[in-house]
């Protein structure tokens, strides 16, 4: 489910922006290009409920506003990332704020508006009793590897 809309991005950041963000690289600007919009906030809301889902039923029946905003901004910056597009200082430091808001929200200290999910609760996403069949040091010994993991590098 998407948390906002195609008229909600063009009402925050205005028609002719949305407009360069959603042409193709190349092609002539004259009207909003729906797909690109819709698949940032596809993945922007999808993200969005990575966080949230730890406290609340994903995906939100009715998003409330700071839901909405916040895949807006996160959209607004993947529209203007790549190609021959670059994200200016405030939209990544929106970025960064919103995500900031997200792991506060994942950790308790801010609260939603919305009833939360318990242990129990069919969607809740709780953590298996199973034993651990997968050892990183078992892959990294069978490859010859030093049994490290990974770079250390972000997801981002």
């Amino acid at each position: 489910m998407l948390y906002a809309s195609v008229d909600d991005m063009i009402a925050r950041f205005g028609q002719a922006e949305i407009i360069r963000l959603s042409t193709a690289d190349g092609a002539e600007m004259v009207a909003v290009v729906p797909d690109p919009i819709v698949r940032a906030l596809g993945e922007s809301s999808a993200l969005i409920d990575t966080y949230l889902r730890r406290r609340y039923r994903v995906p939100l029946d009715v998003a409330p506003h700071e839901v909405r905003r916040a895949c807006q901004i996160m959209a607004y910056y993947d529209l203007s990332s790549g190609a021959q597009k670059q994200p200016s200082a405030q939209a990544a430091a929106d970025r960064k704020e919103v995500l900031g808001w997200l792991a506060e929200i994942a950790a308790g200290t801010v609260l939603l508006d919305l009833e939360e999910v318990t242990v129990g609760d069919e969607s809740y996403a709780a953590t298996s009793s199973r034993d651990t069949i997968f050892q990183p040091t078992t892959l990294a010994t069978t490859f010859g590897e030093s049994g490290t993991s990974g770079s250390g590098g972000s997801f981002w």
